[in-house]
C-alpha cells in the first residue's frame, strides 16, 4: 500500500505503508518543487514524519489558573 502527498513547497513524497498495519514506515521526496526554498527536500532523500505536518498557524495559549481556583472546583461541596 503506497500513495503520495504533495507538500506545501511543492515537493511530492511517496509513502509506503505497511499492507497489515498500514503504518506509514517509509517516505521518500519523488519529485521536488519548482518554488521549494528548502536544500534538505533532494529526489531520493528521506523524510521524518514530522517534515510532513504543515507549519503550525499560530501557537496554543495556555490558561493558568491559580491553585485555590481549582481547589474550589474540585471539592465536593461545589458540586
Amino acid at each position: 500500500m503506497s500513495y503520495t502527498l504533495s507538500l506545501s513547497c511543492g515537493c511530492v513524497v511517496y509513502v509506503s505503508c505497511h499492507p497489515d498495519t498500514r503504518v506509514a514506515h517509509t517516505r521518500v521526496i519523488e519529485a521536488r518543487g519548482a518554488a521549494c526554498r528548502d536544500r534538505r527536500h533532494e529526489v531520493g532523500l528521506r523524510l521524518y514524519l514530522w517534515e510532513l505536518l504543515p507549519e503550525p498557524i499560530q501557537s496554543a495559549a495556555l490558561e493558568w489558573e491559580q491553585p485555590d481556583v481549582w481547589r474550589a472546583r474540585m471539592s465536593p461541596t461545589a458540586r
